[in-house]
């Protein structure tokens, strides 16, 4: 026969079953808890880059990429069409005004030279024997000149003569004609010869005048070829370094090619390109910095601007204000134009964003981060302007979070 369980025994035979359910309980809801904590997105703190929204200026910038070149570069061009005897100098070869380049073979041009020079002789020759042919010329009619005078002075007293005669009656009046005639006659020739020798005289200095035109011009061309072949020395002009020069000894080079370039780098300037689409935006004179690799920034100008576009781009110069020792020969930089610049307004550092007008970005609260969408104003290289969205004092992630997508807030583990 069953005996009845004591109450005591029941009792705590209860209180074991009740522990036991809430100590389930607590697990489980410990571990709920747990996985949904687990299960939300987080971030660690040290992997996120921050910044807090100030008042300040912000500049907006066209971005464009450079290289630094020399301000001062002379291109030595050879003036003659030569073959290349000897190379003095090589690049990186420093040289001084007067030194040497390189050495052409200028036998051709000595040898032009020297046909001028006998040319100008043949036309000095020409000349003088020309004057000596007009001379002659003129000296005869002006001899005729003065024979016919007498003539004209002969024939007119005769006919004055043979008037008073005929008046007397002791010649006839034919002869009277005659002599009057003779007079009327040797006063036309007198009068022809006189305008003979004025276009003698012409005729003489217009072909004397060509012959001097012709004289000089080849004087000018001497000259030129004696500049040329005194330039063929190829030397350099100025205090620099050699930045390039011909190779090879025996090649020819024609007229007006460059065979070596000798820059001055003490001092130097930038060769920026930009797309063409900021092409209307970019003016001479609009202030510019130039960031190196070390984020070292150097101010300067805009200082001119190629008129041509190549493969969508323009190509402009860069005047720095000041120069610095880490510039070298050829090396990039990033270059921002300054096309407009606010005070006083709410800006945020860039970091990665300000990709578009309007975009989210996460603001830190305490230990949470929450998306929030905001509206740009002036775009910089460094800072953006918050037109909307932000206020004074918040803290912004800038960092890129491309990858949290989608998600409106986010925690921040210490």
């Amino acid at each position: 026969m069953d005996r009845e369980i004591a109450p005591e025994v029941r009792r705590r035979s209860f209180a074991r079953r009740t522990v036991v359910i809430v100590v389930t309980l607590a697990i489980a809801v410990l571990a709920f808890g747990r996985g949904v904590e687990w299960l939300r997105p987080s971030i660690e703190r040290g992997s996120v880059t921050t910044a807090r929204v100030e008042r300040g200026a912000v500049d907006a910038t066209l971005q464009a990429t450079g290289t630094i070149v020399p301000a001062f570069e002379q291109a030595v061009a050879s003036p003659v069409e030569a073959r290349v005897l000897r190379i003095v100098r090589r690049a990186g070869d420093r040289v001084q005004p007067g030194d040497e380049l390189i050495t052409l073979d200028t036998t051709t041009s000595r040898l032009e030279l020297d046909r001028n020079r006998e040319k100008i002789a043949q036309k000095q020759n020409e000349t003088a024997q020309l004057r000596l042919r007009h001379e002659e010329t003129l000296a005869g009619l002006r001899a005729s000149i003065e024979q016919k005078k007498l003539d004209v002075d002969i024939y007119r007293y005769q006919a004055e003569q043979n008037r008073r005669l005929r008046e007397a009656g002791l010649v006839s009046e034919q002869s009277y004609l005659a002599a009057d005639t003779m007079s009327k006659k040797s006063s036309i020739e007198l009068a022809q010869l006189g305008e003979a020798l004025v276009r003698a005289q012409r005729t003489a200095d217009a072909q004397l005048a060509a012959a001097a035109m012709e004289l000089r011009m080849l004087t000018r061309d001497q000259e030129e070829s004696g500049r040329q072949l005194q330039l063929a020395a190829m030397r350099a002009e100025r205090t620099g370094v050699v930045t390039s020069i011909i190779q090879e000894e025996g090649t020819v080079v024609r007229r007006g090619d460059v065979i070596a370039r000798v820059a001055d780098l003490s001092s130097f300037r930038v060769l920026a390109t930009i797309s063409d689409l900021h092409a209307s935006r970019v003016t001479r004179g609009m202030r510019v910095r130039v960031r190196l690799e070390d984020r070292t920034e150097l101010p300067g100008t805009i200082a001119g601007i190629e008129p041509r576009i190549e493969n969508g781009t323009v190509k402009f110069y860069v005047d720095l204000d000041e120069s610095s020792p880490k510039l070298r020969n050829n090396l990039r930089v990033d270059v921002f134009v300054v096309s407009g610049r606010r005070d006083g307004v709410l800006r945020l550092r860039r970091g990665a964003l300000g990709q578009r007008e309007r975009e989210d970005v996460f603001v830190v609260d305490g230990d949470h981060a929450t998306r929030r969408t905001v509206r740009y104003g002036f775009t910089g290289d460094d800072y953006v302007e918050i037109a909307h969205g932000l206020n004074a004092g918040d803290e912004v992630i800038i960092s890129n979070m491309s990858s949290h997508e989608g998600v409106k807030k986010l925690k921040i583990k210490e």
